[in-house]
């Protein structure tokens, strides 16, 4: 049997090295992925992607010196392919012949099963952040309404059980949003004007929203729950009674957010966004959860200085047609 021919025609990449790590041979499955032959490629790892670069050459080198049970079996590296890079579970075997040693490489492409990998860990990751959001909301509101309750056991006022049946309808509201994004992703979203979700996030609150300028952004429902949580800590934690918002769109659409409250201690400006931070009063979830929504869809959130008050500078991916 003629090996070498045997050998390029498998339908995975081989590659056959000699003990200096020279390569002696790439089959035509590699050559028809890659471009590359064997006079091409003087030295393997030009072939692996910079990011894996130290990665191969720690196995590559714990390979050539017998250490092969150190490196882990299949090696998973990013590699040439033609107009880019592609995963590839990479195996081998040492043989020794003639007094040599040579290295025999096979290559098996799994980018597909390894995109969908991740898209399974992205998934995993937003239903954890619903559930956040669900819970941490759904806390906020029936704060809410255990305050408002409180204050009518004083005396009745009409304003005060107004503001429960504003409180459970946002949570009847907000129980829905969570069901819809159950069923929507980063791949699925819809224009939004911001000025109607901010209007209608301050709802429930008792603070002046005043909203200057308009654009629309591609979001889902939980563009909703980033304007709530924002408008809610002004009002819980920084007792603000007005709350500005601009808009404006350029490059990107900016919004730059202002209240009148006592604003973020400067000491702790710094890890407000972090998962589980939280000052007295808070759960430590509603920056965290505004952040990681407002990345979701593309965007960033900052957290700027200011004398008095909060002030967040939200900006979003610019839509063609803006309102």
């Amino acid at each position: 049997m003629n090996w070498k021919k045997f050998l390029e025609e498998l339908p995975a990449g081989v590659a056959i090295l000699d003990e200096n790590f020279n390569v002696l041979l790439l089959n035509s499955r590699i050559a028809e992925k890659t471009g590359l032959t064997a006079e091409t490629v003087k030295n393997p790892l030009q072939t692996v992607h910079p990011e894996d670069l130290p990665k191969a050459m720690e196995a590559f080198g714990k390979i050539r010196a017998g250490k092969e049970d150190e490196v882990e079996y299949p090696l998973l590296l990013r590699v040439v392919r033609k107009g880019g890079y592609q995963w590839n579970e990479i195996r081998w075997k040492v043989v020794e012949d003639g007094g040599k040693r040579y290295y025999l490489f096979v290559f098996t492409d799994v980018t597909q099963r390894i995109e969908m990998q991740k898209r399974i860990e992205d998934l995993l990751e937003y239903v954890r952040l619903l559930n956040s959001i669900l819970r941490h909301d759904i806390l906020n509101i029936l704060t809410t309404i255990s305050s408002y309750a409180e204050l009518l056991e004083d005396g009745f006022n009409r304003k005060f059980l107004d503001k429960i049946k504003e409180a459970v309808s946002k949570g009847v509201e907000l129980i829905k949003k969570i069901r819809e994004l159950e069923t929507s992703t980063s791949e699925s979203l819809s224009p939004f004007n911001l000025r109607d979700v901010i209007e209608e996030a301050a709802k429930g609150y008792d603070v002046e929203v005043i909203v200057e300028g308009n654009a629309s952004v591609l979001a889902n429902d939980g563009i909703y729950s980033v304007f709530e949580n924002l408008i809610g800590n002004s009002v819980k934690h920084g007792g603000a009674s007005r709350i500005e918002v601009k808009i404006e769109a350029s490059d990107r659409v900016y919004v730059a957010y202002r209240d009148d409250g006592t604003g973020i201690p400067i000491n702790v400006v710094d890890r407000v966004f972090e998962k589980g931070f939280s000052t007295a009063g808070s759960t430590g979830m509603g920056l965290f959860i505004v952040k990681k929504l407002v990345e979701s869809f593309g965007g960033e959130i900052r957290l700027e200085n200011s004398n008095r008050g909060a002030r967040f500078v939200l900006t979003f991916p610019l839509l063609e047609n803006r309102t």
